[in-house]
């Protein structure tokens, strides 16, 4: 397969982690998007992978005062392609934002040493597994053997890099999904072995991409979880007379980003498949039902999005003559 049926094959069980609710500027206008914690993939069912780290940012959302104690501040947005033919209650076919409720959070445990050795890893993998109210998604298979875990193999991943930044690059909403990158297994932490705690891969990790899934860019399987970049930190310094005064630090990122491999994740998931307490409500429904049954709204009116300021957006010559384009606009937006 090729990379972009890889990303085909992925692209649809990738979410993004975005709060339930913002609160409202006085006189202001909603946002075109909400802001964009972490990234996360569907595993199976109701279940829903990210970082730990990711799951501690998004339990610090502030919640309105009238909030129910039992609920979330957060949901699992998938960013999903939505048919007019398919579902006729759409106003259009595009891209839909459909989030998905978050009934609870598995915390992965420390993890526990059964023989003798020196272990090099955290005591905790940086991984956390969400539950959501929802079946009949898109997902994506755990590759939980270490033995594709080979210096130099091609891999990719699909996240978002920047959060929402990235998809309001130009100062409005102009992007509606994730970005795919391609690099290499640089290393394996701490050697190659059959239980290495992470890997590196030569792409770099911007905030927002955390939880993005892993791949070999020839099969769908999840070979690991994007967890941290490597950042560059170097004293920061000023000249006061004939002295250096350092004044602090500046990290850089690098090219070298962490990953957590997928076998730590694996039988967390099959512990929770398997054990009947943590059945979904018998009103769960299916991602095609909370499609057929939606009320979809667009944000923006048709017509152009891009905000009419020249000041701002200086980039046009009058020297060079307009040719004039016509497009059928399709995005659900």
């Amino acid at each position: 397969m090729s990379l972009s049926e890889m990303f085909s094959a992925v692209r649809p069980a990738v979410v993004a982690f975005q709060p339930t609710v913002i609160p409202a500027e006085p006189g202001g206008n909603p946002p075109g998007l909400f802001p964009i914690i972490g990234t996360g993939f569907i595993l199976d069912d109701g279940l829903v992978v990210t970082n730990a780290h990711v799951i501690d940012a998004l339990l610090q959302i502030p919640r309105p005062q009238d909030w129910p104690r039992n609920k979330f501040p957060f949901t699992a947005v998938l960013f999903h392609h939505v048919s007019k033919e398919q579902y006729p209650n759409a106003p259009n076919e595009g891209y839909a934002q459909i989030p998905l409720e978050v009934l609870g959070i598995f915390r992965a445990g420390e993890i526990k040493l059964q023989e003798e050795g020196i272990y090099y890893g955290p005591r905790r993998p940086d991984f956390n597994i969400v539950q959501v109210k929802a079946k009949g998604l898109p997902k994506i298979e755990l590759l939980a053997s270490t033995d594709a875990l080979l210096e130099g193999s091609e891999v990719a991943t699909i996240g978002f890099p920047m959060g929402t930044r990235a998809l309001m690059a130009p100062g409005w909403p102009h992007q509606f999904g994730p970005f795919l990158q391609r690099g290499v297994i640089s290393a394996v932490l701490p050697f190659a072995c059959k239980s290495p705690h992470s890997f590196v891969i030569n792409l770099m990790s911007i905030g927002g991409a955390s939880g993005s899934p892993v791949f070999l860019t020839h099969s769908p399987k999840a070979i690991g979880i994007l967890n941290a970049g490597l950042m560059d930190t170097s004293p920061t310094v000023a000249q006061i007379k004939d002295k250096l005064i350092p004044i602090g630090v500046t990290q850089t990122p690098t090219n070298f980003s962490y990953v957590v491999p997928a076998f730590w994740m694996s039988g967390s998931v099959e512990a929770i498949k398997t054990n009947p307490i943590f059945k979904l409500p018998d009103d769960t429904l299916s991602l095609d039902e909370i499609l057929r049954k939606a009320t979809f709204t667009i944000a923006k009116k048709p017509g152009h999005n891009e905000p009419l300021d020249p000041k701002k957006f200086p980039f046009e010559r009058e020297d060079v003559p307009s040719i004039q384009v016509e497009i059928k606009p399709t995005s659900l937006g």
